[in-house]
């Protein structure tokens, strides 16, 4: 099993660049040993995130088991990278993480 990462501008399988003021969701799918994507009903997801880096809409609390979540990255953090990282566990008891580096950009 293996992850791919998607979302809106800027995000690619392994890395993304967050632009300030600009919401980016960042969604998980599983894909199987058959190349085919499981089920999000079929699996469990763990996000973790620096605390520094702010989720979208603001104050909003993503829930970590979330297919996906979203980010808005403000000034002070131009020029940080922040590695958002995800453990997707399948029905089966297959287990796969993987983490994404965002720079933060103007």
């Amino acid at each position: 099993m293996q992850i791919r990462f998607l979302g809106g501008a800027g995000v690619n399988d392994d890395t993304a660049t967050l632009v300030v003021g600009n919401p980016v969701m960042i969604s998980a799918i599983a894909i199987d040993d058959n190349d085919q994507p499981v089920q999000p009903m079929d699996a469990t997801y763990a996000w973790t995130w620096p605390d520094w880096l702010p989720t979208y809409p603001e104050g909003y609390k993503w829930p970590a088991n979330a297919q996906q979540t979203q980010f808005k990255a403000t000034d002070d953090l131009v020029g940080r990278t922040a590695e958002v990282g995800v453990t997707i566990t399948a029905k089966n008891g297959q287990q796969v993480s993987k983490s994404l580096k965002c720079t933060i950009v103007n």
